[in-house]
């Protein structure tokens, strides 16, 4: 039977994971090297695991996707609007670039992890599909998500490769892959607004 962490124990875990991971190799962290750097009783970390860890952080920086979302502009294409709330994240990843990356050598050399990566990728994609105001359920909505998370996942790949605080190789990787997938896919995939008189039965 899965446990369930509280809302707190798992803001501190990400914290504490993003600490270790920038100071020692992610394949040394233990649950109660996590305990003592968050200053909790283990006890309160009962059934997390490290891979338990790494989603507490990535859903930190899932958060991150919806700050200011009130300021994002109706007029923006989808595309541009889907592109504005992944960049979002990967700035929000930048201060902890050391860490991430840390933690994603231990993942890439653990394939149980690594086969969840792609996971954590889809459901980040159903998040900025949300925040974006597109359908993420349903077939057609698990679809989008399944190809938005190998495109976000792509990116990933590329801002694992920029130079600290510049983001060229996360924008290029972005951008090319969020236009292929608007010229394959158009409307099916979102990108294109329905017509008034589309939703007009014949």
């Amino acid at each position: 039977m899965a446990v369930t962490l509280d809302t707190a124990v798992r803001r501190d875990l990400a914290r504490a994971a993003l600490s270790l991971a920038a100071r020692m190799p992610w394949n040394t962290v233990t649950l109660a090297k996590l305990a003592d750097e968050s200053a909790r009783p283990l006890t309160e970390f009962y059934g997390a695991s490290l891979g338990e860890a790494v989603d507490c952080v990535e859903e930190a920086f899932d958060r991150a996707v919806a700050d200011n979302v009130a300021a994002l502009d109706p007029a923006q294409s989808v595309r541009d609007r889907l592109f504005d709330l992944i960049m979002k994240r990967f700035e929000a990843m930048e201060p902890h670039r050391i860490a991430v990356i840390a933690m994603e050598y231990g993942v890439d050399r653990d394939p149980i992890l690594l086969a969840a990566a792609h996971q954590r990728h889809v459901r980040c994609a159903r998040w900025v599909l949300a925040v974006a105001g597109l359908e993420a359920d349903g077939m057609t909505g698990q679809a989008r998500a399944q190809g938005l998370g190998v495109i976000i996942g792509q990116a990933r790949a590329a801002w694992r490769g920029d130079n600290a605080g510049d983001f060229a190789k996360t924008m290029a990787s972005l951008d090319k892959n969020l236009r292929r997938a608007e010229e394959m896919f158009g409307r099916w995939a979102g990108f294109e607004a329905k017509k008034a008189d589309d939703a007009t039965p014949a």
